[in-house]
């Protein structure tokens, strides 16, 4: 009875800690540095990006705002709990519909998976677009790095990009 016990604690206590596990600092205003960033075509390549991030030890909140030739796009701030819980958004964009977005914390806190799906109707089609982020401070601490990866009725797109802390 003790081993079970103290098996049933130390799978408790390991789940704990992977829950609650401290996530690097993200907080700040983050410019985006195209000439170190892959991948950046069409309005991405020349548009400019601001990342403003809030964190909380419960929640993540990003507002990308972009400027395409010099005329600032709609943004709408999404937030992620850290908890491993799913949230929700209503947004516009690159759909108009209810946005779910998961946040899983990676590499014992170093790196941040963020995930966001939406299903919606695009020109009479159903289509689903699925983007995955992987968040990675720098530069200690100076720059942030994302992976990010959309996918989307079959085709997939792949970007580095590299912001610099303001």
């Amino acid at each position: 009875m003790n081993k079970l016990a103290a098996f049933i604690l130390f799978f408790f206590f390991g789940w704990v800690a992977m829950v609650f596990a401290q996530v690097a600092n993200f907080e700040g205003t983050w410019k985006l540095n195209r000439a170190k960033s892959e991948g950046l075509t069409g309005g991405l390549g020349s548009a400019d990006l601001l990342l403003e991030v809030a964190q909380t030890p419960k929640e993540l909140t990003v507002d990308q705002k972009t400027r395409i030739r010099g005329k600032v796009q709609p943004s709408q701030p999404l937030t992620y709990r850290l908890d491993g819980k799913e949230s929700s958004a209503e947004v516009s964009r690159p759909l108009a519909g209810t946005m779910e977005l998961e946040a899983k914390v990676l590499s014992k806190g170093k790196t941040l998976e963020l995930k966001s799906t939406i299903s919606g109707d695009d020109q009479g089609k159903p289509v689903t677009i699925i983007t995955k982020e992987y968040w990675e401070l720098v530069d200690g601490g100076k720059g942030l790095k994302i992976q990010r990866i959309r996918e989307s009725a079959g085709k997939s797109q792949q970007w580095t990009l590299f912001f610099e802390k303001q």
